[in-house]
């Protein structure tokens, strides 16, 4: 899989809130549209549980677990992304670089909550791929612990076909004003990859202005088909928070 994130990385906080990128974080901040179906499996949790989060990018997720108490380690595919959240989150939370079907020979012990959030199983690339990936996750899930694995909702996307998608507001973080702009291209059909450009357009202190473009690569899947492949990894599909005119929705999963 190509690290896409490689240079976004340092860009990619742009993407969110302050709330969700400073201490103490959102639990669920990144998934607004399933941060029910993720308070709830959080509010389960033992005091101090062990958490995963392999799919961890700059760590907004975990600082926000970290923050709750619980024993966080964080994953990422994209040594730059990692690096990144070594950076920002705080001391006593481990960060390692993982693919997904390699965290059973990278990250001791099992968990009782495993997040793969972000959108991120998208960039798998195939079915076969993905079942890899989910069977790796498997690994790390403890018997009484859940995953919980968020999608964009692609379909909808498709259906929408908006091709230039801008942020709701300019953010302003150290001197620097900018806001982020996604531009699709959508194949003829949905089983081929969809591409997106980030735009991030940079207002700095002396007004200069600046522009910084990422390409993406994503391979789209639907509900149905997530929750048959988390089946065929071994998983049991526990509960979704899947709307149709949802832009996101989360799945949680049991080893069953």
């Amino acid at each position: 899989m190509p690290d896409y994130y490689r240079d976004l990385s340092a860009d990619y906080h742009w993407i969110f809130p302050d709330e969700i990128v400073k201490p103490p974080g959102v639990i669920g901040g990144t998934s607004t549209d399933s941060r029910e179906l993720i308070e709830a499996v959080v509010e389960a949790l033992p005091p101090g549980a062990p958490v995963l989060d392999c799919a961890c990018g700059i760590g907004t997720d975990a600082m926000a677990l970290a923050y709750a108490g619980f024993q966080v380690t964080a994953t990422d595919g994209s040594p730059a992304m990692a690096a990144e959240a070594r950076r920002r989150l705080p001391a006593g939370v481990e960060v390692l670089t993982s693919r997904w079907e390699d965290l059973p020979a990278v990250v001791a012990g099992r968990f009782e909550l495993v997040l793969c959030l972000g959108n991120s199983l998208v960039h798998t690339g195939s079915h076969k791929a993905m079942v890899a990936a989910l069977a790796g996750i498997r690994e790390m899930v403890s018997p009484t612990g859940t995953l919980i694995v968020d999608s964009r909702n692609w379909e909808l996307l498709y259906r929408e076909r908006s091709q230039i998608v801008a942020a709701d507001r300019v953010r302003e973080r150290d001197g620097v004003r900018c806001t982020c702009v996604y531009v699709w291209t959508f194949p003829e059909s949905f089983g081929e990859p969809c591409l997106a450009e980030l735009l991030f357009l940079a207002e700095h202190a002396d007004g200069s202005l600046i522009h910084r473009r990422h390409a993406l690569e994503f391979q789209p899947f639907t509900p149905a088909e997530l929750e048959a492949r988390l089946v065929e990894a071994g998983f049991a599909v526990a509960g979704s928070s899947y709307r149709h005119d949802a832009q996101r929705y989360a799945v949680a999963a049991t080893t069953g």
